[in-house]
């Protein structure tokens, strides 16, 4: 033993001597410990400052010393290191000890490691077992307690050290176990947590919960041998029930959003940064509504996307029914034709070229050079109004008005809009239903509604508000990101004609007794199913579609009844709003459905469109008048016909919009 005690002392003073002659070779070039390596997860929030997400290497949240219990700090240092204070780095005495309980067990019962080098150990170097990683191990060791003071070295050691569960350090762990913070933690939580590391497999109170019980029990005592505690303290804590915080099945998966934040974050910051700096992230996204995205799909393949087209907040983003299936984010990746959901580009052309909602066109069998396009009733319905054919997504109609307004000008406005997958080949008439030759994703369709919904500005999305490093210094915020490609007043009438689609259209399942606009869209065989939608506060989009492209099953009047009952849990608890009308705008003009002109009575369909000032309807349908007047002469023969002015006619009551 006397042999053992001086051969231990000989190779430490060997060491020491080596260290003071290898200082500056061994000394990493920093300042202090929170920088030597500590890698801390990234902290993710939502809208509203909730942790929804972390991303990491290792779950570690870095607080300083002084956000740590002092309870974890003792319990600890009472049952790793007890002469922690008393050492240079390597403890000579705690060696010697280990070595001889070692010697009379047989076996390495104990290691005589300090805190300082199961820290350097675990920063520097790898955790195989040989001679030449045990030296380097004692030369960090040493080197560190030169440089820094010793709650510097306890500050670093417990944000490292890993307590099971896949947390490392105190802060993580004190989550993980017990929902709360590190500097939260109670005498009893303190050392169940300090009793982790020696065997996190083995004590997590998880795993095997009397397995823990003693073994903070082991820890309790430490703690009163080394006098941190009183017997009356040990005795309250013996009896403290674990209250466990429960392994929690994440309500907000939310996988798709945080795989597209953490592309943007690599890009501009790069991996190393984003998974071990421990950034805060504040995001655009909102629970409830991303809540709410993750439950519509179903069982259906597809994908589902909800922004604020006021601003471009992503509210929601859902890249698929399962995201342990398949990490495809369908939102982004996935170009599919778009069907009908792209004949509004078409009509706001029109309209921008001086085009009113009552104008008409005839929907009648047609042979362009050979292309006949059918509606998908295979009806035809002769005179119709814009607002009737987009409301009834009538097909002959949307090519006869792209064919008439030029459908190098869709394209355009769509390109200006956010369409980014259109191609040279996609001027042709087939482009005015959405046949693409390649399609569209759900991302820029979003993007380009957003300017119906907001005035004819289109806001492009954003993900994150925030960025803030490791010292809360702010790396970045969020500036909207909007350009004008549509007037106030087109947006507006298109706002006004896609309201008919919900009202009494092909989208009438999205109806959620407020105001709404959207569009369906059903694509050839059933492939893919579309509706795009909004109020004046949400825009979302949803489409469905297998992988393999085959026929799904359902049209876009069903995805219409999807997004309805997204929307209506939605915005339960949020006060209707209704669109902003422009000033030279005038609403409810009553209008006869398959002559354009003002309605009466006698007028087989009625329709209320909003008109620019100027350009609404002054010619009344002179169907029911004609009639009235017949009847008058033969009631009273001899009278001289006279006619009254349009306006006395009666009308029915007219709707609220």
């Amino acid at each position: 033993m006397r042999q053992l005690c001086i051969i231990s002392i000989i190779v430490i003073m060997i060491v020491s001597l080596v260290v003071n002659s290898s200082y500056a070779f061994f000394m990493p070039q920093v300042d202090n410990l929170d920088n030597l390596q500590l890698i801390a997860a990234t902290q993710v929030f939502d809208v509203n400052g909730q942790l929804i997400s972390k991303l990491f290497e290792e779950n570690r949240v870095v607080v300083s010393i002084n956000n740590m219990s002092p309870y974890i700090q003792q319990a600890i240092i009472a049952n790793e290191d007890s002469r922690f204070y008393n050492h240079f780095g390597v403890d000579p005495i705690g060696i010697i000890r280990a070595m001889w309980v070692n010697l009379r067990s047989g076996s390495l019962a104990e290691g005589g490691s300090t805190l300082t080098q199961q820290l350097a150990k675990n920063m520097f170097l790898t955790q195989e077992r040989t001679f030449a990683r045990k030296v380097k191990e004692f030369f960090w060791a040493i080197i560190i307690e030169r440089k820094f003071s010793k709650q510097e070295i306890l500050q670093a050691y417990l944000n490292q050290v890993y307590f099971g569960e896949g947390a490392y350090g105190v802060e993580a762990s004190s989550q993980v176990y017990f929902g709360k913070h590190a500097n939260e933690l109670t005498l009893a939580e303190s050392a169940l947590l300090a009793g982790l590391p020696r065997g996190p497999n083995i004590f997590s109170p998880y795993i095997d919960m009397k397995a823990a019980l003693e073994r903070r029990s082991t820890v309790l005592a430490g703690m009163l041998k080394e006098g941190y505690i009183t017997q009356k303290q040990f005795e309250l804590a013996e009896k403290e029930p674990i209250t466990l915080a429960g392994k929690k099945k994440r309500v907000i998966q939310a996988s798709y959003f945080i795989d597209y934040i953490a592309n943007e974050l690599v890009g501009r910051y790069g991996a190393n940064r984003v998974y071990k700096g421990g950034l805060k992230v504040y995001t655009t996204m909102d629970s409830k509504v991303q809540q709410e995205a993750e439950a519509v799909l179903g069982q259906y393949q597809g994908a589902v996307l909800a922004l604020d087209p006021r601003t471009g907040y992503i509210k929601a983003m859902v890249g698929g029914r399962n995201y342990e299936e398949s990490q495809l984010n369908r939102t982004v990746v996935e170009v599919r034709q778009p069907g009908s959901a792209f004949k509004p580009f078409v009509y706001a052309t029109a309209l921008g070229q001086g085009l009113t909602a009552n104008s008409i066109i005839l929907d009648q069998p047609i042979n362009i050079a050979g292309y006949t396009p059918q509606n998908y009733d295979k009806k035809f319905r002769g005179p119709v109004t814009l607002k009737k054919a987009i409301r009834l997504s009538v097909n002959v109609a949307a090519v006869k008005l792209g064919q008439q307004v030029g459908i190098d000008n869709v394209l355009s406005l769509a390109k200006n809009m956010g369409i980014t997958t259109l191609v040279h080949q996609d001027d042709n008439l087939a482009t005015a239903l959405g046949g693409l030759t390649q399609g569209v994703n759900l991302f820029d369709m979003a993007t380009a509604y957003t300017a119906f919904a907001n005035g004819g500005i289109v806001s492009q999305p954003i993900a994150i508000l925030k960025v803030v490093d490791e010292n809360n210094q702010i790396l970045e915020e969020a500036h909207l990101k909007q350009q004008s490609v549509l007037s106030r007043e087109v947006a507006y009438i298109i706002t006004n004609m896609m309201q008919g689609v919900i009202e009494s259209g092909t989208g009438t399942p999205a109806n959620i007794g407020r105001m709404a606009a959207g569009k369906t869209g059903t694509t050839d065989g059933y492939e893919t199913a579309w509706f795009m939608g909004y109020t004046p506060e949400l825009l979302v989009g949803i489409y469905v579609g297998n992988d393999n492209r085959t026929p799904v099953g359902i049209s876009g009047t069903e995805v219409a009844g999807l997004w309805g009952k997204m929307m209506s849990k939605v915005l339960t608890g949020i006060s209707p709003s209704d669109f902003l009308i422009p000033p030279n705008i005038i609403t409810n003009v009553p209008v006869c459905a398959d002559s354009g002109k003002l309605a009466t009575q006698g007028c087989p369909e009625i329709e209320y469109s909003a008109f620019i000032k100027g350009t609404e309807p002054t010619t009344v349908d002179s169907r029911m008048r004609s009639k009235e007047q017949a009847n008058e002469k033969a009631e009273q023969p001899g009278r001289k016909e006279e006619k009254s002015p349009w306006w006395k006619l009666p009308l029915p009551r007219l709707p609220r919009f």
